[in-house]
């Protein structure tokens, strides 16, 4: 169990909030700006269908996260990684779809509406006058990600605790607190769920770290406190069977009186991109790995051989930008074209030796399986410009879907078909605005077949705020 006192953290706020990008999209959409406008506080509808039918075996929920609290008193956000989260559900069943999203009440935002203003100052956006913080808790946007544990879900941050919502109404039942000095400590919006149901999670502060264990009802089994080689920004990090792995880009804290946490750190291209693989059962056994500078926001998966070879995929960008200019100009009606990054392997030899191997074809937001989660897995999906796509690691192909310059396309989400089991036997669920028509859109592709186009496309009533992350929940 972690041996710290709450008083450890009083220097560090908090991680790397929602790190998101859309690459590839050279032209300014049209009237891109919708999926930054702050939606009425509750929204409910039925989605239309558009072409095609869903599959009969399609049945589950898709959730979904993302910040869409854009506005305050004629104050506009000042980052797109700081707005309030919204949680997103779709309930796919019997051939229809419908629509139910919620804000998340955090007890920033009960604060916030009550004092009619923004109070703190966040990832990237500082308010006037802003409040002092008593804990990282008090700015916890629960805006990021979700994840499913039993009839709840939680929305996830990186600085704080997960918030606890209700799978079926979004209501939002309150902070997950966890037993002793760990209640409150940094719990990232990339936790890994293997087949055995366990999760696994880290939660970044500084050059300090914590190692999440839980149960699969979210029950803590474990959580270790390890010193990091470096204080770099993470956001995402990835698992194998046996081991834990952590990707430290060199954004690294470089401290000074900035009042937003992505001003304290600074994009460092002449130090290294560093690794650090550690043993499951016994995190002390560590090995580190250095790499040519890069950065990256999210990882795919990892999986390690015979030979005790590990892979880990992720999308590597040359730089730090979208974090540091590009997300704040968005929210300022400033559209310029994001940095370009490439789906990457990364291999970690037993020896030290650690190699880059890119693929052709920009993308962002890697999905698969995940039922293969930890193991080995021959397909990568993920945006690719204002399209969908999915990367083949044996051959080294991507087969890709583009719905048109017009459309904003969101990170896709694999579900699995019940009754068959091979990695590539389900569906690839994806959200995309529609910025011509002003409304969200809901495509299904087979995922075998992904250039095909898909087999069945909904729309929503409305346009919602562009989101980062989700998961599909079945039946």
């Amino acid at each position: 169990m972690l041996d710290l006192s709450r008083r450890e953290f009083g220097g560090i706020v908090f991680g790397a909030t929602a790190l998101a990008a859309m690459p590839g999209c050279a032209a300014m959409p049209y009237n891109w700006g919708l999926g930054f406008q702050t939606p009425q506080d509750n929204l409910e509808g039925e989605l239309q269908r558009i072409s095609g039918r869903l599959p009969a075996d399609l049945n589950g929920v898709l959730f979904r996260n993302g910040p869409a609290q854009f506005e305050r008193d004629g104050v506009r956000l000042g980052h797109w990684f700081d707005g309030d989260g919204m949680i997103q559900r779709f309930a796919i069943s019997d051939g229809k779809i419908r629509h139910r999203a919620k804000f998340v009440m955090t007890d920033k935002r009960r604060d916030e509406i009550k004092a009619d203003r923004f109070l703190y100052s966040g990832f990237g956006f500082a308010p006037p006058n802003p409040k002092a913080l008593k804990s990282a808790n008090d700015l916890n946007a629960a805006n990021t990600s979700v994840i499913k544990i039993g009839s709840e879900v939680w929305a996830l941050w990186e600085g704080g605790s997960p918030w606890r919502v209700d799978g079926d109404s979004l209501a939002t039942i309150g902070r997950k607190t966890f037993p002793g000095e760990v209640d409150g400590v940094p719990f990232s919006a990339h936790p890994k769920q293997g087949p055995d149901g366990e999760i696994w999670n880290f939660g970044g502060f500084g050059n300090r770290c914590v190692i999440w264990q839980l149960a699969r009802d979210g029950a803590l089994k474990n959580a270790t406190l390890i010193e990091l080689p470096s204080p770099s920004l993470m956001h995402d990090f990835a698992v194998t069977k046996n081991h834990v792995v952590l990707l430290m880009p060199p954004l690294l804290w470089s401290g000074g009186g900035a009042s937003t946490l992505i001003d304290q750190y600074s994009w460092q291209a002449d130090k290294p991109f560093q690794v650090l693989v550690m043993d499951k059962n016994d995190l002390s056994k560590r090995r580190l790995y250095e790499l040519p500078a890069k950065y990256m926001f999210h990882m795919g998966n990892a999986w390690e051989d015979g030979d005790g070879v590990i892979r880990v995929d992720s999308f590597m960008f040359n730089d730090s930008r979208f974090a540091t200019n590009t997300a704040r100009e968005l929210l300022q009606g400033q559209y310029s074209a994001p940095p370009e990054s490439n789906l990457t392997m990364v291999t970690l030899y037993p020896d030290g030796r650690a190699r880059l191997d890119a693929l052709s074809g920009i993308g962002e937001f890697p999905r698969m399986d995940p039922r293969r989660v930890g193991h080995q897995h021959r397909y990568t999906y993920g945006i690719s410009g204002s399209g969908v796509a999915r990367w083949d690691w044996k051959t080294g192909r991507r087969s890709r879907y583009h719905y048109g310059a017009d459309y904003w396309a969101e990170e896709p989400v694999f579900a699995p078909n019940p009754n068959r089991t091979g990695e590539d036997d389900g569906w690839v669920i994806a959200t995309v605005l529609n910025t011509r028509k002003a409304r969200t859109e809901l495509s299904v592709f087979d995922a075998r077949h992904i250039d095909a186009g898909p087999i069945a496309t909904f729309a929503c009533p409305y346009a919602l705020p562009l989101g980062f992350h989700g998961i599909f929940a079945a039946a």
